[in-house]
């Protein structure tokens, strides 16, 4: 009985197949590369690099709107401003000219002192600063 049974230890000299060696490289590899693009993501490294900008108040980044150019769906993001009212500035604009002042609004339904004081900080009458059209994008 005890000549039938095989030993199951494995061999002191065990050597990789082919094969296994294969399969050892392709997930080295693999590993490798993994980590690699990981890292290279991580650093953003195809990025040019970027500075905050200090001298830089809130009141640099505002936007005016021109009340003569300004579509009735720019104006609807002015405090206040509904798109009835929005709207009915476009209207006079359209029917009377261009206005000459903020205070000219006040000659439309429904928009008084109130109103013109809440948007006249949003709101410019020329060119005297940037614009932003969104008719004109392509």
């Amino acid at each position: 009985m005890n000549s039938m049974q095989i030993s199951q230890k494995p061999s002191g000299n065990f050597s990789p197949t082919k094969k296994q060696l294969v399969v050892i490289y392709f997930l080295a590899t693999t590993l490798f590369v993994g980590t690699m693009i990981k890292i290279g993501m991580d650093r953003h490294w195809w990025l040019p690099e970027t500075e905050l900008v200090s001298t830089l108040s809130p009141e640099d980044l505002k936007v005016k709107l021109d009340i003569n150019s300004a579509p009735w769906y720019e104006l609807v993001l002015l405090p206040k401003l509904g798109e009835k009212k929005a709207k009915a500035i476009v209207a006079y604009r359209e029917e009377h000219g261009n206005f000459k002042s903020l205070e000219e609004l006040s000659n439309i339904n429904g928009i008084g002192a109130a109103i013109i004081e809440a948007i006249r900080d949003h709101t410019k009458i020329g060119t005297d600063t940037t614009a932003i059209n969104l008719n004109n994008r392509k």
